[in-house]
């Protein structure tokens, strides 16, 4: 078992410059964190809303990591957009109980 951190946050449109950044921030960010099994990020440029999808080996890992990233987010969102970002933290199933079900996005 392990658990996913959902960032999702609106920029607006013609902004995918400004979402590229961010991600490549926090990406190297978030790798770099105990507990980080890896990131997905979710696109929708002609509405301008984007998201992040992390994956951590403990809801505690996870919480310890939005406590680090999100004030960060908040402070870098405050410069190109009104709207505040939202997140969701979840647990994940994994029905095959395949501990590498996420290999394609974590580092070795």
């Amino acid at each position: 078992m392990y658990y996913a951190r959902l960032i999702q946050y609106k920029l607006g449109t013609n902004q995918r410059k400004v979402a590229e950044e961010l991600t490549k921030k926090f990406d190297k960010i978030s790798r770099n964190l105990y507990g980080f099994r890896g990131n997905v990020y979710f696109f929708d440029d002609p509405h301008g809303e984007y998201k992040a999808l992390n994956y951590w080996d403990t809801k505690e890992l996870a919480e310890k990591a939005h406590e680090v990233l999100f004030p960060q987010l908040e402070n870098e969102l405050k410069n190109v957009t009104t709207e505040k970002p939202r997140y969701s933290i979840f647990e994940v199933y994994d029905p095959t109980d395949d501990q590498d079900l996420v290999a394609s996005h974590t580092i070795k």
